[in-house]
């Protein structure tokens, strides 16, 4: 990718991650990520069809991303714990978009990631009778660690062990295949 879009990218998701903060998404414009991001409106639609398509992409590519860091899906039934901390730091090493999600869009995102998991699950070999349950459990860990995400870091990891207990007690009880 040309140098110039990816500076242009990075300003454009910089300037959406400063405003995220003041304000909720549906109040931010197009013309206010321009000015900040030091670009015309022009540039941002060359780039994005709407601040929501933004965030969109955000989403995908950090899906992507996460799940590029997993190494395997099997760790969520063999070893819990350890799952469930892999992907809290992958979410807090795509901090960026994480703390640009707004509050409505962690529900879609969160779907989106369990989606993604769930299809490496199935290119892992998992058996298939597995996830409906192991989708379950997605959703809790998932939901649990975006939350997380606005914690103090030692509040966070205490809660993370929390988790990551429920999560381990939990993947006892699933059905076996």
């Amino acid at each position: 990718m040309d140098l110039r879009i990816k500076k242009t990218k990075r300003a454009i998701r910089s300037a959406f991650a400063e405003l995220i903060k003041e304000k909720p998404m549906e109040k931010i414009t197009v013309k206010e990520i321009a000015e900040r991001a030091e670009i015309n409106k022009t540039t941002f639609y060359a780039h994005y069809e709407t601040v929501y398509d933004l965030v969109d992409q955000l989403a995908q590519e950090t899906v992507a991303e996460v799940i590029s860091q997993i190494n395997t899906a099997q760790n969520l039934l063999d070893n819990p714990r350890a799952f469930v901390k892999e992907i809290y730091g992958a979410l807090n090493e795509n901090g960026q978009y994480m703390d640009a999600i707004p509050s409505p869009g962690i529900t879609q995102f969160t779907a989106h990631l369990r989606n993604a998991i769930l299809e490496k699950i199935k290119q892992d070999g998992i058996d298939s009778t597995q996830y409906e349950s192991i989708g379950a459990a997605l959703v809790f860990i998932f939901n649990g660690l975006a939350g997380l995400q606005t914690s103090s870091p030692e509040l966070a990891a205490a809660q993370l062990d929390t988790i990551a207990d429920f999560v381990e007690a939990g993947v006892k009880v699933l059905p076996k295949p």
